[in-house]
């Protein structure tokens, strides 16, 4: 990084320190939601009522409840009180802040909007790996694993929607450098700002990252395990590094893990299948 872009983001990390960057708030539906799910006296009807006001939020929870990653039964679900049913409450409320932080987000200049969209699709790309690794170990929730794939990089949205004009300034090579220092931060500040639960906010501050503050947890590693295997197979990590010259099944979280070639080969083959599907309901 040169000294400019140092100084940028030491800068940017200046003013979400001093509050004049602000990070960005949750759509009021979610909130709502949020309420909801704390009180016992209420259920999927009023979930249902809250989404239905949001075009968004219901097309996208429906599709979501009839996919394959989710769906439990054999026939469609059209209601969106059923389809809550199915997914759960606390299930939702999750699944419209992973919603929020790929589609409520956005800024107006075209460069900014690429970025945002490419965070998206790794995001998406990660959450489908980590879904379908964690049904492999067993030690993680195969749909909290999705979740974590699709918020463990929920910094950058922070970052470019907070200070769009500055980053607008840089060279998309000067933005990713930025990006890639602060994101971690800034990611763990957004989702401890939206009442996230400690473990996506532990994998937001400290995935891709072996320190000795690190948790020893398994939905950090196993979203670490998925970059790595991602990288491995030629795809492009757009915010973090992976360690180079070293065989995958030697990568610390992967041995953590307990992961073999079987995994490893396992998730390559679903990645295709299931990216289309994900892309498809998420419309990118």
């Amino acid at each position: 990084m040169n000294t400019d872009t140092f100084e940028l983001a030491t800068e940017i990390r200046r003013r979400f320190r001093d509050g004049d960057a602000r990070l960005p708030i949750l759509p009021e539906a979610v909130i709502e939601v949020r309420k909801i799910v704390k009180d016992e006296s209420k259920g999927a009807a009023d979930i249902a009522r809250v989404i239905g006001a949001d075009t968004t939020f219901s097309t996208t929870v429906l599709r979501i409840a009839n996919s394959a990653r989710f769906r439990t039964g054999n026939h469609e679900i059209r209601n969106l009180s059923i389809a809550i049913q199915r997914l759960g409450g606390r299930r939702t409320l999750q699944l419209m802040t992973a919603i929020s932080s790929q589609l409520h987000l956005a800024v107006k200049d075209k460069s900014l909007q690429k970025l945002l969209r490419e965070s998206a699709k790794h995001s998406l790309l990660v959450a489908v790996a980590a879904q379908h690794l964690a049904k492999l170990v067993g030690s993680v929730d195969p749909e909290e694993a999705f979740m974590a794939g699709m918020l463990f990089d929920v910094g950058v949205s922070a970052i470019v929607c907070a200070v769009p004009e500055d980053l607008g300034k840089c060279s998309s090579e000067e933005s990713h450098h930025i990006l890639r220092q602060l994101h971690r931060e800034m990611g763990g500040r957004l989702l401890t700002y939206w009442e996230m639960p400690d473990s996506f906010i532990s994998l937001a501050s400290h995935h891709g990252v072996e320190s000795d503050d690190r948790p020893r947890e398994n939905l950090i590693d196993l979203i670490d395990a998925v970059q790595f295997m991602l990288a491995d197979s030629g795809h492009s990590l757009p915010f973090d590094d992976v360690p180079e010259a070293i065989d995958a099944l030697h990568y610390p979280p992967m041995q953590r893990l307990g992961l073999n070639e079987t995994h490893l080969a396992a998730v390559e083959i679903e990645l295709e299948d299931g990216m289309e599907e994900l892309q498809g309901i998420f419309n990118f």
